[in-house]
Parts: structure tokens; sequence; C-alpha cells
């Protein structure tokens, strides 16, 4: 029951992704000018959503069954089967769902995959529970249980923490590697209140740059936009870099 309340959840979040995706496969419009991205975070934050309300499920099912006065659960072939045959198929979409999200850089397909190998460890779990009841010790069908909700619990934890990350625009591109990338460029003095947000594959970059203050304003926006240039080839999850040109701190009045 605690496998079966674990792989229902799996349909439901496979429509909020699909609903996902397509939404932020939009472009950038009038009302969203930075994009529709963010769909996709939101989408696997409704996965994340969706675990705990399993976790609470196979919860209250296991403590009710190792506290109460349940009848030991009937084991045949046929669990094994059951459980053999889901064990395979979340196996076969773990490998591909993880190939095609690590190829499209899709955040939804990896916080997804990430779900279904925990579908894996639970199946795990379950076929040893099975195992030990079959044996005669029907205490184990509870504890498998609760096992099942610890992985459930773990998988939405690292969900919930990377979609959270995104949503809070916690920073993204190092410091000090943007700085290096910066100075790197002939005529640029240094650098400063650099700013990055959002995923790590769609990444918005903001930062001042120092020129001398003898430096034409025609020459310092020709080497800004060099600067963007290479920031954009060396970081391509970058999708728009915003410069703000100013005088080194010992020029200002």
């Amino acid at each position: 029951m605690s496998d079966g309340f674990h792989s229902l959840t799996d349909s439901a979040s496979n429509i909020i992704g699909l609903i996902g995706a397509r939404a932020a496969s939009k472009p950038p419009d009038e009302d969203h000018p930075y994009g529709h991205r963010k769909y996709e975070t939101l989408a696997a934050g409704g996965i994340f959503v969706f675990l705990v309300l399993v976790v609470v499920e196979v919860l209250r099912g296991a403590l009710e069954r190792l506290y109460g006065n349940a009848p030991p659960p009937q084991i045949g072939l046929s669990s094994f089967v059951v459980m053999g045959v889901t064990l395979a198929v979340n196996l076969l979409v773990v490998r591909y769902e993880s190939g095609r999200g690590r190829a499209l850089k899709s955040e939804l397909l990896l916080a997804d995959a990430m779900h279904t190998r925990s579908d894996v460890l639970t199946s795990c779990a379950v076929l040893v529970s099975l195992a030990g009841v079959w044996l005669g010790y029907p205490l184990l069908d509870p504890i498998g249980g609760l096992i099942v909700a610890v992985f459930i619990a773990r998988t939405g934890l690292e969900i919930g923490r990377d979609t959270s990350r995104i949503l809070s625009d916690r920073v993204v591109l190092d410091e000090d590697e943007i700085r290096r990338t910066v100075t790197s460029v002939p005529g640029v003095v240094g650098c400063h209140q650099i700013r990055s947000r959002g995923s790590f594959d769609y990444t918005f970059l903001d930062l001042h740059v120092w020129f001398r203050g003898d430096t034409s304003l025609y020459e310092a926006h020709r080497l800004s936009h060099v600067v963007k240039d290479r920031l954009m080839q060396k970081y391509p999850q970058i999708a728009d870099a915003i410069i703000h040109i100013e005088p080194p701190p010992d020029e200002r009045p």
C-alpha cells in the first residue's frame, strides 16, 4: 500500500511536470520579460508537495499497523512478481529520464528522475519486507512502510531544497570566477556588485564594471560588450547579463 501510494504520486507529478514544462517553454513577453522558466521550478515544487502528502499517508498507515491489531498481510508469489516488475520499470525510467534531463538541462526532468530513483529504493525495501513477512516476521511489514516514508521524505527534502534556492534567488555563479573573467578583458580596471540568480541552466547576471575616468563613453560601451560576450562564452547558461559602467572608487568625486 505504501509503495502504491508512492507510485500514485508519480502520475500526478508527471501531469504537473507536463503543465510546468509547457508553460516554461513560452518565450519572454511583456508580462514576463525574464521568461517563463520559473513555471518549471513551480512544477518541481508541486512534486515536493505531493511527496509531503504521501509521507504523511504512508506514516499514518505504517504506525496504525505497528501499534494496532491488524491481521498479518497475506504474502504470495504474486506479491514478489508485482514488486519485481515495478522495480524493473523504475530502473528503466530513472536511466532514461536522468540522461534526457542532463542532455536538455531540465531541472524538472532531473527532479522527477530523483523522485523515481526513490521509487527504486522503496521497491527494494518493500521486497525485503515482503521476504521477512513471508519467512514469518509480520512486524517487518509496518517497518518496511516506515523505511519507505524515510526514502520519500529524503527525496522530498532534496527537491524542496533545490526549488527553494531558485525561488529565493540564491547566488548561482561564483563571484570570484566572474571577477577573474571580467578583469581578463584589457581596459577593465575591476568590478563589484556582482549578482546572479535563476537556475543552473538559466541564469541572470548583473554587475558594475570599472573603467578609467578618461575612457570615452564609446570605448567603455564597446568594452562592456566584450565583457558580456566573454562571460556568456564561459557560462553558456547565462540568459542575459546587465553591465553598469562606472569609474573605479579612487577616481570618483
